[in-house]
């Protein structure tokens, strides 16, 4: 038997008696989206043998013991329950609940868990899990939007996840399961946001975890690959329920949709605006468009700077390109990524005293410090390693420490949910400020590696997956204790997360550019969130390829509007043409903050159509009309795009480019259209202001 939800856009039919979702129909588009039949059930859960650590065991649930379907005040429900596991060894009682409001696309996806068994706690459910998926006639144009830092758009996701390349991605790599290929990456963190898009054509498929107490949460595509070419997703909440305990999943959300990622971005930030909170920074950061960072005191036990240089290594920035912000790492004890979490002056550098007489200096020419410091990792060779480093770090299942290595030296993962880690982070942060007149504090890691659920119970949180929230908890109390004691002081972190970035002026962000990274997507849904986007030359390429990626990494960063992280020891690297493609860049970016300070990323919302091999982004600007950013990286003399004149007959632009060209163009419509053709150089500007908003060069 079958039972149905359905409205006048979307339905859903659930297969009573094998328990999975069979049908999920776009109406609109008339696409039906499970078109594979691949066995799977709608949740499933993982438990510990013991009160503390133990072994972890897979359950699968049963097949359903009931199923209705209720229809109430324009509300359908489609309510499943179950009891216990398949093979009845864990004992529970289990209820699934899809709700379809009348006008809606969307299917809401709940469960709430009653855990009766005596011997196991529940430690991660995955739910919902739906599979089978594909959209259209063909899965070669699906595109699917993964939230990896600052974004991944993937073509043909099923063969992507299948490839080698994606097998060798580090901690975001596939895996190869029994039945094809499985990608899962942890909110918040590794994951940005905890929503994905799968879309091609004419539909899209929009799944998201709104679930507002943000706890650890692993985001789950599966595939049968390229021979079984399905597609499957799940949210993986870890959260223990002991026995005699209930829990709830939290909403997630399956919109069915006929619209392009954008749909999804905008879906997800009107629900999380109802549960983050977006602190308003110093002005005078409106203004920052290049920071000068500074990794190049002790590295790898050899010393290229010293504190008394500092005054010189300002100087030279603020020399070349205007730099008025310096970012201060490997200043600690053994320098960069050694002695963490010890945060203290390294002797051989210099004396505390001479690292405050630097920083009072830069301070002095108006200008800005922030200093780099490690949220996460303790070094297992530190002194204090024995008492303080084990006492705060991350116990997994079977009690064992989180153990990660940077270069040669190996670090436990400390637990931000833990109240003594926190505090420490806290007062090492105050201390930089309040000693040495630092206006940055930067949190390496926390945006940007794994979050894991900690299972420690001497910690001092409630449950294993606090770690996001033990961050958000240290954000909250950092960012007004600072500025408390300096009113211009910030707080920065290394790569991305949602319900972070409303605490810090800016993030890190930087992926794998081989692996379809896609920054657009957070700028795009969180177009406030300012990001930080590395401009140095890359290691490890010959001079072609350095060149090639120099320019693509300088014109992305340029058409997001961010801020350009560059150092000044890189630069002097670069051969004599491409300091100066740097110089024009930097000269050109510059130019434009003053419209970015007034604009609002749209991504290229309102172009109708743009010649290949152009990109143009697009700000909606508050003093009317619009700003257009372009990269041409070919040069090419006949490129345009093309806008809708809304009725106007003809306009007036504001043209600049890379070689600080300015001038004024009337351009007049054609068929309600305007032709804007691109300046035939890299990098170029266009604004088109509404008739009243014109301005003269």
């Amino acid at each position: 038997m079958n039972s149905v939800i359905r409205n006048r856009y979307v339905e859903l039919v659930f297969d009573d008696e094998q328990g999975t979702v069979t049908s999920m129909r776009n109406l609109t588009t008339e696409d039906e989206y499970i078109k594979h039949d691949v066995p799977y059930t709608l949740f499933m859960m993982n438990a510990l043998e013991g009160l503390e650590y133990g072994n972890k065991i897979a359950i699968c649930p049963g097949l359903p013991s009931a199923v209705r379907v209720n229809k109430e005040h324009g509300m359908q429900s489609l309510v499943i329950e179950y009891h216990n596991s398949a093979d009845g060894a864990v004992q529970f009682h289990a209820e699934v609940r899809i709700e379809l409001a009348e006008d809606s696309r969307e299917f809401v996806w709940c469960m709430t868990l009653d855990h009766n068994d005596p011997q196991h706690r529940i430690v991660e459910v995955l739910f919902p899990c739906i599979k089978g998926i594909s959209l259209g006639e063909s899965r070669e144009d699906d595109v699917l939007i993964y939230p990896h830092h600052g974004g991944e758009k993937t073509l043909n996701p099923v063969s992507a996840y299948a490839s080698e390349k994606y097998a060798g991605f580090w901690r975001a790599q596939t895996i190869r399961e029994t039945y094809g290929f499985s990608r899962e990456i942890n909110y918040c963190g590794l994951a940005s946001m905890s929503w994905m898009y799968l879309y091609d054509e004419q539909n899209g498929l929009y799944v998201g975890s709104h679930d507002e107490r943000f706890p650890v949460t692993g985001l789950r595509v599966e595939t049968g690959g390229p021979d079984d070419p399905w597609m499957g997703f799940g949210f993986r909440k870890y959260v223990e329920v002991g026995t005699g305990k209930s829990w709830s999943s939290g909403p997630a959300c399956m919109a069915l949709t006929d619209q392009d990622w954008h749909w999804g971005a905008k879906r997800y930030r009107t629900w999380i605006d109802q549960h983050i909170e977006i602190h308003e920074h110093p002005a005078y950061l409106q203004d920052q468009y290049i920071l000068n960072q500074c990794y190049n005191f002790k590295r790898s036990n050899e010393i290229q700077n010293r504190f008394v240089n500092i005054p010189a290594m300002f100087d030279e920035g603020k020399t070349e390109f205007g730099m008025d912000h310096m970012f201060i790492a490997s200043w600690n004890r053994k320098g960069f990524d050694t002695d963490y979490p010890e945060f203290q002056p390294d002797m051989e550098l210099g004396t505390p005293w001479e690292l405050y007489e630097g920083c009072k200096y830069i301070s002095e020419q108006g200008g800005i410090v922030t200093f780099y410091i490690n949220a996460r990792i303790f070094n297992v060779d530190s002194d204090f390693y024995p008492t303080l480093g084990k006492r705060w770090a991350i116990r997994d299942h079977s009690g064992e420490m989180m153990k990660e290595e940077y270069g040669p030296l190996e670090f436990v993962v400390n637990c931000p949910s833990h109240q003594e880690w926190i505090q420490y982070l806290l007062d090492m942060s105050r201390w930089m400020v309040r000693s040495y007149g630092a206006a940055g504090i930067y949190l390496d890691q926390l945006g940007s590696a794994d979050p894991y659920p900690c299972y420690n119970p001497h910690h001092s949180h409630a449950n294993i997956g606090e770690f996001n929230t033990g961050y958000v908890q240290l954000l909250r109390e950092l960012l007004p204790q600072i500025k408390q004691m300096n009113p211009d002081s910030f707080l920065m972190i290394e790569n991305c997360g949602d319900i972070y970035g409303g605490y810090v002026w800016g993030n890190l962000t930087w992926n794998g550019e081989k692996y379809d990274e896609f920054f657009d997507l957070y700028k795009y849904t969180f177009p406030e969130y300012v990001q930080v986007n590395m401009v140095n030359p890359r290691r490890g390429l010959t001079d072609e390829e350095q060149e090639h990626q120099l320019h693509w990494d300088m014109s992305r960063a340029i058409l997001l509007g961010s801020v350009l992280w560059l150092g000044m020891d890189k630069y002097a690297l670069l051969n004599e043409e491409m300091q100066q493609f740097v110089q024009r860049s930097v000269s050109f970016r510059k130019r434009l903050q003053p419209l970015f300070r007034d604009g609002l990323f749209v991504d290229n919302e309102g172009i109708k159509h743009i010649s290949e091999r152009i990109t143009v982004s697009v700000w909606q600007l508050n003093s009317g009309g619009h700003l257009y950013v372009i990269a041409n990286p070919s040069c090419l003399a006949e490129g345009q795009f093309i806008l809708n004149a809304q009725g106007r007959d003809s306009a007036e632009l504001e043209v600049d480019d890379l070689d600080g060209n300015r001038r004024i163009i009337s351009i007049t419509a054609a068929d309600n259209q305007f032709r804007i053709a691109v300046p035939g150089v890299e990098l170029s500007s266009v604004v088109l202001r509404l008739p009243q908003a014109a301005v003269k060069l």
